[in-house]
């Protein structure tokens, strides 16, 4: 913030002084009423300048200076007053804005990204959502109760697996939602979890499927997640290639015992 000011400051001081200057030489040197007294020096033209950028370019009695100047200089002088007013409201103050708006929006970006960091990478938090989730999940389901804490029963935990039709379920309690929304999870995925976190359709969903399903769906989509998958897949591609070998050769194997056996016959 602070040093976007201190360039926009200096960016209109380098435009305030190469205007003064030109009008110091140009309207600072016959002594015109109500146009030298403004113009004769050039802190006196930047201070004028100044106040004409921003509007007020008027004598003590309240007339436009630009009036006299026009009167005793001519349509030229006009003219580039009228081009440096266009340029600095237009130009200077427009671009001046948009950096700083740039900027607030950079900033307010980066605070909120590293917020968003900080909140995936809390323990506590991920520890008492997920613990609240399995909770729920237990609770709704009809084959499993878990009576008292679920740190005194670690081992029966560990072991449940419910039906799909739980998750869908338990996707429509508030409670749960503003649970995976405190972990970060996107609502479009909520729908979905059933089918996201059955890694094999088979119908059932572990507790241990549902923490590693959800701790991949945390925050953004990022560029490793795409590289995981291409690295995975390339590798079933190796595997598939290879067992494809074997099967050729098997088959061819077994082509030939079954020549022999006809040729012995």
């Amino acid at each position: 913030g602070m040093t976007t000011l201190m360039w926009s400051f200096m960016l209109f001081i380098i435009v305030v002084y190469t205007t003064a200057l030109f009008f110091r030489e140009a309207l600072g040197r016959r002594k015109e009423e109500n146009v030298y007294e403004f113009f004769n020096s050039v802190p006196r033209s930047m201070f004028t300048t100044f106040r004409c950028s921003f509007g007020d370019c008027s004598t003590n009695g309240g007339v436009p200076i630009f009036e006299h100047v026009h009167e005793s200089y001519g349509g030229a002088a006009s003219i580039f007053y009228c081009l440096f007013v266009f340029g600095v409201t237009i130009g200077i103050f427009n671009v001046i804005s948009a950096i700083f708006v740039e900027n607030t929006i950079a900033v307010a970006a980066a605070l909120a990204t590293d917020e968003k960091r900080h909140r995936l990478q809390d323990p506590k938090r991920w520890n008492s959502t997920i613990t609240s989730l399995v909770r729920y999940m237990v609770e709704i389901s009809a084959r499993h109760k878990v009576p008292g804490r679920l740190s005194d029963c670690v081992d029966e935990i560990y072991h449940v697996d419910v039906h799909c039709g739980v998750i869908d379920e338990m996707i429509k309690y508030p409670e749960v939602q503003a649970l995976l929304d405190d972990l970060d999870i996107d609502r479009e995925d909520h729908i979905h979890l059933s089918e996201l976190l059955d890694p094999d359709n088979g119908g059932t969903i572990g507790v241990c499927d549902v923490i590693d399903g959800l701790r991949r769906l945390r925050g953004e989509p990022r560029r490793s997640d795409i590289v995981n998958i291409n690295m995975m897949v390339r590798a079933l591609q190796v595997l598939t290639s290879e067992l494809s070998t074997k099967i050729e050769d098997i088959h061819g194997l077994m082509f030939s015992y079954r020549n022999s056996r006809r040729s012995s016959e």
